[in-house]
């Protein structure tokens, strides 16, 4: 009885073993995977939404393009497909960096820019989205003034392409982001300044420096030296071109050169070669003599009196 004890003891712990085995080489279930919101919060990158489908026997067309500082630049753009060798047809206009769905072919583009920008041989595929990155298009202008303080002046700025079209407009010592292309620059400036054929090239910065002013004060005084009223203008000295006009007794900003100052006053003065020089003040003084007094009115001769009435018999 005792050995068949011992058999029923080792069969049962060589069944609890075996069940443990099993157990053990169960697979675990998986984890139900996170929310999206989880799997944004975690930091992981989240499948790119598809593209924009293509409508049947279409194409696309992406133009890229970038401004000086890197960024997407929106411009117009019209593309033109060929007809034959000579002429070509409009088919479209839209803006840059979105894809457009154009019908398969070769494509000429421009850009709506002043001066225009011209692409050629642009094909387009059945089927497929064609990126056609045409990178900066655009550089930098500066203009670098500075007023008879020493300090960055604002004087209006227009940039001018093919020398009356206004391409950009803004003011000194900020920088203008332009189309690439050759430009006159014109600084509303005493004396305007106008610099002919300055290059901006893509990507890249080109700089004016148009320099320092002076100060000119023109002091209007009484033969007893008080401070009066007045008017001057004030003239380029080699040609006789009017700078400016402006009250007496107020500073006028000039760029460095030799000028003439007349009075306007009766009678005219003058005051020949004179110089300003930069970040200096120069000082004109005028005596003006008083006006003449006014003459008297006239004093009208008093009306005569006014007959009596004659009176009636017998009254």
């Amino acid at each position: 009885m005792k050995d068949k004890g011992l058999v029923i003891g080792a069969i049962a712990v060589v069944a609890v073993v075996i069940i443990g085995v099993v157990f053990m080489a169960k697979p675990k279930a998986p984890k139900p995977a996170a929310p999206a919101a989880a799997t944004a919060k975690a930091g992981k990158v989240m499948p790119a939404p598809a593209k924009k489908a293509l409508s049947k026997d279409m194409g696309g067309l992406t133009v890229k393009l970038q401004g000086a500082n890197d960024k997407d630049l929106a411009v117009r753009i019209k593309a033109f497909k060929a007809v034959d060798s000579r002429s070509s047809v409009l088919v479209k206009a839209f803006g840059s960096n979105v894809m457009q769905e154009l019908t398969p072919g070769a494509y000429d583009l421009e850009l709506e820019t002043l001066p225009a920008k011209i692409y050629k041989g642009i094909k387009v595929s059945k089927g497929r989205e064609s990126v056609e990155n045409l990178g900066r298009v655009t550089g930098t202008l500066e203009v670098k003034v500075l007023n008879s303080a020493k300090k960055p002046a604002s004087y209006p700025i227009r940039v001018l392409y093919a020398k009356t079209n206004v391409a950009a407009a803004g003011s000194a010592n900020r920088p203008m982001e332009i189309v690439a292309g050759i430009y006159d620059i014109e600084i509303v400036s005493m004396p305007r300044q106008v610099r002919n054929d300055v290059r901006i090239d893509a990507g890249k910065v080109a700089s004016v420096d148009i320099g320092t002013a002076g100060r000119l004060v023109v002091k209007a005084v009484s033969e007893e030296g008080k401070e009066v009223r007045g008017y001057v203008r004030v003239k380029k000295t080699e040609n006789g071109e009017l700078v400016t006009s402006s009250a007496a007794n107020k500073p006028i900003e000039l760029l460095p050169g030799s000028y003439m100052v007349e009075s306007t006053s009766t009678p005219m003065q003058t005051k020949k070669d004179v110089i300003i020089k930069a970040g200096e003040e120069t000082v004109v003084e005028f005596v003006l003599q008083a006006p003449p007094a006014p003459a008297p009115r006239p004093v009208a001769p008093p009306k005569p009196a006014a007959a009596a009435p004659a009176k009636k018999p017998g009254a």
